[in-house]
């Protein structure tokens, strides 16, 4: 019950959170990501591309099929063909690559921005102002980007082991629904972390807050990636208002427990 619960908060405090957006007038926030994107599929692409036909050409060169001038006929269609082909499937590896890591791209790349929005949904719903401190604002940006980077290594490392697992029958099956809810957990477990930065929480602290209320990150993850499914907008959707719905849960979740807490300790001093 607490999962589906914590689910539920995940997924609604998006609506919660565009209400907010326009409540607040943070829409300026969204144009961030719109310039990151430009440049980073800009220098993606042709990252991409360059990448690719350096791979072909070493490729080529190593086998002799360079200079097709001076080659037989058919070996010179051959190395035509080969270096088509070869480019295409290279190619669209590197993009899959892209697209499946450049959520964390774009979370590491925005992590100033996020960290700042974050702080500032705080201070509406608290009515209480954060003194800027230009050491603490690197510090949470840092974090930010490490508990980013964490969770892609343990993404990646749970995809290997479930590369492995999925050529057992039938067991293997149940690896691609596991993968994608792991993909939402770290993903909300991110977007949670800019609030635990404010809450002087260690990595590992916020880790096992977030194991308690996995629900939330699962939820919140889920909406991220369903919000990545939509072009191009989808990117800049997905990590401001994540971030604003995964504060609001936080919040939500801390004051809820801030509240049962002094009940029990009222009911504690009655029984005295």
């Amino acid at each position: 019950m607490g999962f589906w619960s914590d689910f539920g908060k995940g997924v609604s405090s998006h609506v919660d959170g565009l209400k907010f957006v326009a409540k607040n007038n943070l829409w300026h926030y969204f144009i961030y990501p719109v310039l990151i994107l430009i440049v980073l599929f800009i220098a993606g692409y042709w990252s991409i591309l360059g990448l690719a036909d350096w791979v072909v050409d070493s490729t080529l060169e190593y086998y002799g099929w360079t200079d097709t001038g001076n080659m037989e006929e058919w070996t010179g269609i051959l190395a035509m063909v080969g270096r088509l082909v070869v480019g295409i499937i290279l190619k669209v590896f590197f993009l899959i690559i892209l697209t499946s890591y450049i959520k964390y791209i774009v979370l590491i790349i925005c992590s100033p921005i996020l960290a700042l929005l974050s702080e500032r949904v705080d201070e509406i719903i608290n009515n209480k102002k954060y003194p800027f401190n230009f050491g603490q604002f690197i510090h949470d940006m840092l974090r930010g980007i490490l508990v980013t980077l964490r969770n892609m290594a343990f993404e990646t490392l749970i995809i290997l082991a479930c590369l492995i697992i999925g050529w057992i029958p039938v067991i293997g099956w149940l690896t691609v629904p596991f993968l994608y809810i792991i993909a939402w957990y770290f993903l909300g477990f991110a977007m949670m972390d800019y609030t635990y930065e404010r809450m002087r929480f260690s990595i590992g602290e916020g880790a096992r807050f977030t194991r308690k209320h996995k629900g939330i990150a699962v939820g919140n993850g889920f909406i991220f990636s369903m919000i990545l499914l939509l072009p191009f907008i989808g990117v800049i959707i997905a990590p401001i208002l994540s971030v604003v719905a995964a504060t609001l849960a936080v919040l939500q979740v801390k004051n809820e427990e801030a509240i049962k807490g002094q009940n029990i300790a009222g009911q504690g001093m009655i029984q005295q």
